[in-house]
């Protein structure tokens, strides 16, 4: 229960944030449990996967930050501007969550099936799973990018490897 109120309030905090990522701000520890927008760490990646333009980033902690035994591994609010896309990309470990705030994208999943995706659409990949994502409107693309990782699942799958 405790891990699910603190998955909430680092949701609802940058929710409440904004979206416009001028300005790098100091990091949060990976173990806090609320992350206010001036805590939030910009990073903004080009290309993503192949993909194309660039994904503008706002997370509460990236993936090199939590010790090993926690699931949640980076927490982002991000962002895709017409044109831009994240490349289909395979998930060997871990999983990753796309919640919709705002705008529309075409999501792709690992069998090339595409979904128009809006606000409240929830897409994932599991281990094995391949996705993408791509914003051909005008309007931003904005989604919570949400990377988990149970570290046994490496362990009990020695014939699964990182592609």
């Amino acid at each position: 229960m405790k891990k699910r109120l603190a998955i909430l309030c680092a949701l609802g905090c940058m929710a409440f944030g904004t979206v416009a990522f001028a300005a790098d701000s100091k990091a949060a520890a990976p173990d806090e449990q609320c992350y206010t927008p001036d805590k939030l760490i910009t990073l903004d990646k080009q290309d993503v996967a192949k993909g194309k333009g660039t994904l503008y980033g706002k997370f509460s902690f990236t993936r090199d930050m939590p010790p090993a035994e926690s699931a949640m591994k980076e927490i982002g609010w991000m962002t895709l501007k017409k044109g831009a896309s994240i490349g289909l990309h395979k998930h060997a470990f871990n999983e990753d969550a796309y919640i919709i705030i705002s705008g529309e994208g075409i999501f792709t999943d690992g069998t090339g099936k595409e979904t128009v995706v809006r606000a409240g659409s929830i897409t994932i990949a599991r281990p094995g799973q391949s996705h993408a994502l791509r914003n051909e409107k005008d309007e931003p693309l904005v989604f919570l990018d949400i990377i988990a990782q149970n570290d046994t699942y490496k362990a009990n799958h020695p014939e699964t490897k990182k592609k």
